[in-house]
């Protein structure tokens, strides 16, 4: 092992220790205390991970690093968001099918993500466009279709003219289509939706959660309950779910002359997607070209009947997966509901913030309706939802039109991925939008090449006159980090390290050995949830037992007083007290003590023979 900082070779071995020995992985059944630390599973498109993505999830697992060493059993799991019209134009873009672009696109994600050193729990990875997965969006699907929650109407609905196919009402945005940004148009068709204006006003009780302000107030605004005159009405309309498209779940939906709708019976799903190579949307369902998948018997009386050719939203795939993830490794439940009643509410969920009145809203109406109908023990699937911000460019946001996109591996190949992760979140709040700069990752590659050399450098000689200082930095410094991670304010516990290492490297000549061996393992200790992967290899060359990782989280100890009162004895009798910095050197509390005004009086027309400080004690003066 070389004694230079190599971000590469360092990062490259530690990552490959931790996929052997399954890093992350938590025993649901067994956790003592358990922690759903949930960040929203990527949409893996085929430009690979943002850096957005690199701010959100290295944020979102650094929360996760720190709960862990404070003692809790905390379950970080990962997957894919892989349905959609994202990867269906993709497809059509590049000339190949959404089955082996999606394939694509999620290997380089997983890649990505591993190296990028989150702690996710790889052993419950989900795939939405999975039939495993996809069969249970259409269990619930028929669920709701069962319980009168799932119909088929004719409305006049948002039509996109570019991606061909109908939008919700949430997905489109002054009169645009949120996804290409083509004007609207309105047509009359017969669609499926999902009744969400059900829900409504328990979709407005927040008492039981605790969400971040700008959701609260963007899904308030959505719902738009508005009473008047005694009548109560609501902006929000029932949730369109029917796309004209290829790539996402078929409606498990089986239309009959003599039984009419009929839902496919629950033995019988997954309804497969089948594999057309011909997909491209023209105003119709590509599956309807599809006869060998549209001509099927009827399951309730044998005759011949015909399959629904529209897929259903993404956001369908995504308002559950949170359940998915306790029970992956079963195929015959969607979820286990004991493992549910012992993990969810999700603990802490991370998200974005233009999915107040899309994913989070759907999420939560899902979770209900479930509930209601007994198939899950909660009705609101996350206890606490926090927001990251959006990450910019030269104030803009970042697009490949206006030329300043940022791909994340051109900078961990150059820097490594702790100091990305670390440039990142210091770069300003996790919760407001902040602008990527090259030199904030420049500057945590010098900080943490400052770092190595404090803790694997030149140590402090044992000689005589060495001492333990002043150690009371170290105390602030565990405090400071401490109370900046439990508020998620990454940066301003960056900060603090980045005093304390100061502090060391300034101090490092007059510590003793064994203050100094303390103070850089303390350092380690607090900086890894940061920068997994060099405190990993510092800890252990610190003569450190096991992973840095499974530490306990450092305690500072009882904070010492900023301030001490003393007594001022004059000549055997206290005449008064002062308050003075419980640093303060002998001169200047002798100085303070003089000018206390009761003790002034007692010495008028007297010589002051000695002033005597007791440090911590008191103050004695004598006089003649």
């Amino acid at each position: 092992m070389s004694d230079k900082y190599n971000p590469h070779e360092i990062e490259a071995r530690w990552r490959a220790r931790w996929v052997a020995e399954g890093s992350g992985w938590v025993d649901l059944d067994a956790a003592a205390r358990p922690f759903y630390n949930l960040v929203e599973f990527p949409y893996p498109s085929g430009e690979g991970l943002h850096i957005g993505h690199v701010f959100s999830y290295s944020g979102a697992d650094a929360y996760g690093r720190y709960m862990r060493r404070r003692g809790y059993d905390v379950f970080q799991p990962i997957g894919f968001d892989s349905f959609g019209i994202h990867s269906e134009n993709y497809a059509l873009k590049v000339g190949a099918h959404p089955r082996e672009v999606t394939a694509r696109s999620i290997a380089r994600f997983r890649e990505q993500l591993r190296r990028l050193g989150a702690a996710f729990d790889w052993s419950r990875e989900m795939i939405t466009s999975d039939p495993e997965y996809y069969r249970w969006t259409q269990w619930i699907f028929v669920k709701l279709f069962k319980a009168g929650l799932a119909y088929r109407a004719e409305a006049p609905v948002n039509w996109c003219p570019s991606c061909r196919t109908v939008l919700a009402n949430e997905q489109a945005s002054d009169g645009r289509c949120e996804r290409c940004d083509t004007p609207i148009v309105q047509r009359t068709l017969t669609q499926w939706f999902l009744r969400i204006t059900r829900y409504a006003d328990r979709l407005l009780d927040y008492r039981q959660v605790d969400f971040a302000a700008p959701v609260i107030k963007r899904q308030r605004a959505w719902i738009g309950r508005t009473e008047e005159n005694g009548a109560v009405s609501y902006r929000l309309h029932d949730w369109l779910i029917s796309r004209q498209r290829y790539w996402g779940p078929p409606i498990p939906i089986i239309y009959c002359d003599r039984c009419g709708t009929v839902p496919v019976p629950e033995d019988q799903l997954p309804v497969l997607l089948p594999h057309l190579e011909h997909y491209r949307p023209g105003g119709v369902a590509p599956l309807a070209s599809d006869e060998s998948f549209v001509s099927t018997t009827c399951p309730a009386c044998g005759g011949p009947a015909r399959r629904e050719t529209d897929v259903s939203d993404n956001f369908l795939d995504s308002a559950w997966y949170f359940m998915r993830y306790t029970s992956t490794e079963r195929a015959d439940v969607p979820w286990v509901p004991g493992r549910v009643a012992r993990w969810l509410p999700v603990h802490m969920y991370t998200g974005g913030p233009e999915h107040a009145t899309m994913h989070h809203l759907y999420a939560r109406f899902i979770t209900m309706a479930l509930h209601d109908l007994g198939l899950v023990p909660v009705a609101e699937p996350f206890a606490r939802l926090q927001l990251h911000g959006m990450i910019t460019r030269d104030g803009s946001k970042m697009s490949k039109s206006r030329g300043n996109v940022v791909n994340p591996d051109e900078y961990m190949d150059r820097y490594g991925a702790d100091a990305l992760r670390l440039a990142m979140l210091f770069m300003g709040p996790f919760d407001q939008d902040v602008d990527f700069s090259d030199r904030g990752v420049v500057g945590a590659a010098r900080f943490l090449g400052r770092v190595w050399e404090l803790c694997n450098g030149r140590r402090p000689a044992d000689r005589p006159g060495a001492r333990s200082s002043d150690m009371r930095p170290v105390g602030r410094a565990v405090r400071r980090v401490t109370e900046a991670l439990e508020a998620r304010s990454f940066n301003t516990a960056i900060a603090a390290l980045m005093e304390f290492a100061g502090w060391l490297r300034a101090e490092r000549a007059r510590l003793s050995p064994e203050a100094y061996a303390d103070a850089c393992r303390t350092l380690v200790l607090l900086l890894a949830p940061f920068a997994p992967f060099v405190c990993e290899e510092l800890w252990e060359r610190l003569g450190g037992q096991g992973s840095v990782h499974d530490q306990p989280w450092p305690e500072a100890e009882e904070a010492p007083p900023e301030t001490v009162e003393l007594p001022v004895q004059v000549d055997g009798k206290v005449r008064g007290r002062v308050r003075v910095p419980a640093d303060a050197d002998d001169e200047a509390v002798r100085a303070a003590a003089l000018a206390q005004p009761r003790v002034a009086a007692a010495l008028a027309e007297r010589t002051v023979r000695s002033v005597v400080v007791v440090p911590g004690r008191i103050v004695s003066v004598s006089s003649e």
